[in-house]
């Protein structure tokens, strides 16, 4: 499954190949909350399944 950070339907982020590197960036940019002492994004992840074809780099295609 892919995550990229999103605002009102807006993508704020690139795509993450897992939730940790999202939640890594997301705290970064202080967007995370820790309901718990658990760092959480304050929003429900993306319901339709993706696959690495999905993501917009590639260890091999970095980001530009």
């Amino acid at each position: 499954m892919a995550y990229a950070l999103f605002k009102d339907e807006e993508k704020l982020s690139r795509t993450f190949p897992t939730k940790k590197e999202a939640l890594e960036k997301a705290e970064q940019a202080g967007l995370v909350e820790h309901p718990g002492g658990q760092p959480a994004l304050p929003c429900s992840a993306d319901p339709i399944p993706h696959d690495y074809a999905d993501l917009d780099w590639t260890p091999d295609k970095p980001a530009s």
